[in-house]
């Protein structure tokens, strides 16, 4: 979906500028293949490309194959086009947007080079535009012959002044001349974050758009994109020039999360209290008998990848037992401390999307759940299941833990080890202690529940096919209850759970695997422990449960993974107010 474009031209003089009104985009993401809704604010953009003139008057040079002062500026580098935004910049009195490292100083006031985002939006779609308004664009005509090429090629440009209006009222942004964008080239469109994105942070070449008067109409199947290096020049590549608009214009709809419904309490159930429950259930899960100690963080690595930053850890939670795990940043994280998101996986390869060495990496995937975070404006902490990280297989993890601390389930320690994380994250510069999530994905998606039930600084979570109810799945299972799955009292189950996670949210992905319809039930008695809001007539639950069932399987999809974590970034935004 595109919103309509508002536009309107600031002047009549060569330079003049279109308001490109705030739109939501449609993308796949080129790691993950989730859809995902992108976001981009109005901001501003030239109606026309760079001229010559105008190169020439600011920069005392012209680098054109074909000069004349009317014809848009070519065989222009990158570094030489934001070169001369940030010269035009400091000639108006305006703050330059470029450093001399070429980095992007995103509350500049002044010219710059649109994101490939921005671009899109400005022409108005992301998938195609009518065959009319490409007839009316300055491109090859006639047959694939060298003589028809080199035909065109004598013709060259047209003047800036002249040419197809397209999308928000652009001239010649099909056609003409390519355009220098922002943003590094990779071949599959990576987006690194959800809102405004800035282009991947990694990549040896830059994007143009928009095809110059040597492409054809019938090339628009690739999008009128192309790729050059900074340094690299072309008779056929130009420029035009974008600036941002000060925050609080045009606002864009609030976000819907696709599939998700809120589930509604039963009305015969009542909760136990909470002290009484959490009594209950610790008695079965065991907890390390310990002293407290400092959580230490050793970085071993540190990463720097197309849509995010980070570093991989030796994350001390046990004294002599150092856990794996890694700590992801946006690529264009904002200003402040971040939210975050735990994820908690069999190793911290799969929810990264990237093979790091671990016993359980996967390809990348919708279950590359702290990529999505990142995307979506979060920081993650992805860290490895004990299970994986602790002895060389599982069952050599339960005796050891057994040896350690007879009595304590793995599911106990995980709770255990869910605190002290939460107590090493207060401590990060980064992240804001008020805004701390969880997610994760079956064995991930039980670590999630159990975690949230015990600690209360998590303050969103998402779990995707735990088996909501302890038959829906191998609770008994040595690694995580065992045996001791027998002390729970008759009726015990995690509904209770759900009533020590309340008020906070809570989000159940469901594939009619391990949690699907039958998974209702549980929930509508966990929703029980929710505080009610006054509404017209009679008391209301307050949505705090919800549930969102792809039905196609254990795995979840990609939709629905984009879904959550759009749900979880926005109760986490909404955290410090509960």
């Amino acid at each position: 979906m595109l919103l309509a474009s508002f536009a309107w031209a600031a002047g009549e003089a060569d330079g003049a500028f279109v308001c490109v009104g705030a739109s939501v985009q449609q993308v796949t993401d080129g790691i993950t293949g989730t859809p995902l809704e992108v976001r981009v604010d109005a901001f501003l953009m030239g109606r026309e490309e760079v001229s010559q003139q105008a190169f020439q008057q600011l920069m005392g040079r012209n680098p054109s194959r074909v000069q004349n002062p009317a014809l848009p500026v070519d065989n222009v580098t990158w570094r030489e086009a934001i070169d001369y935004c940030n010269r035009r910049s400091l000639r108006e009195g305006l703050i330059a947007c470029y450093g001399d490292d070429g980095s992007w100083n995103r509350t500049c006031t002044g010219y710059r080079l649109p994101t490939e985002a921005e671009w899109l939006a400005a022409l108005g779609s992301s998938a195609g535009i009518p065959a009319e308004q490409l007839a009316d664009a300055h491109l090859l005509r006639g047959e694939n012959r060298v003589a028809v090429v080199a035909e065109q090629s004598v013709k060259g440009s047209l003047p800036v002044e002249r040419g197809a209006l397209f999308g928000a009222g652009l001239r010649n942004q099909i056609g003409n001349v390519w355009e220098w964008c922002w943003d590094r080239f990779h071949a599959a469109r990576i987006v690194d974050a959800v809102d405004n994105p800035q282009g991947p942070q990694t990549g040896n070449e830059r994007v143009i758009r928009g095809g110059s008067y040597l492409t054809r109409p019938n090339e628009w199947n690739k999008g009128f994109r192309s790729s050059m290096p900074p340094s690299g020049r072309s008779p056929y590549t130009g420029f035009r020039l974008a600036r941002s608009l000060p925050h609080g214009g045009e606002s864009l709809p609030a976000r819907l999360y696709a599939g998700v419904v809120d589930v509604q309490a039963s009305g015969d159930e009542t909760p136990k209290p909470a002290n009484e429950l959490r009594l209950q259930w610790m008695e079965v899960l065991g907890e390390p008998k310990l002293p407290p100690t400092p959580v230490q963080a050793i970085a071993r690595e540190h990463l720097v990848e197309p849509a995010w930053r980070g570093r991989l850890l030796d994350l001390t939670l046990e004294p002599g037992l150092p856990c794996r795990a890694l700590l992801m940043l946006p690529a264009t994280a904002q200003p402040g401390p971040l939210p975050v998101v735990v994820v908690p996986f069999y190793d911290v390869d799969t929810p990264a999307g990237r093979d790091l060495g671990g016993r359980s990496a996967m390809p990348a995937s919708p279950r590359a759940l702290g990529h999505l975070a990142v995307q979506h404006g979060m920081a993650a902490l992805v860290v490895r299941w004990s299970g994986e990280n602790d002895a060389p297989g599982y069952l050599e993890v339960v005796a050891e833990l057994e040896r350690r601390h007879p009595g304590v389930t793995g599911l106990g320690y995980w709770v255990w080890q869910a605190k002290r994380i939460a107590d090493w994250l207060q401590t990060q510069p980064e992240i804001d202690p008020a805004r701390i999530g969880i997610a994760g994905h079956s064995l991930g998606g039980k670590m999630a529940l159990y975690a949230a039930s015990f600690e209360p600084r998590y303050r969103a979570v998402v779990s995707s096919e735990p088996g909501i109810a302890l038959e829906f799945s191998n609770y008994g299972d040595p690694w995580y209850l065992g045996e001791r799955i027998r002390l729970l009292p008759e009726g015990a189950d995690h509904h209770e759970l759900l009533h020590l996670m309340a008020p906070r949210p809570f989000l159940l992905i469901a594939g009619e695997s391990a949690d699907g319809a039958k998974s209702l039930p549980m929930l509508a008695r966990g929703a029980a422990a929710y505080p009610a809001e006054e509404s017209a007539g009679t008391p209301a639950r307050r949505a705090g449960i919800a549930i969102l069932n792809h039905g196609t399987g254990h795995s979840p999809t990609p939709e629905s993974v984009a879904s959550a974590m759009a749900w979880l970034r926005d109760h986490l935004s909404n955290s410090r107010a509960r």
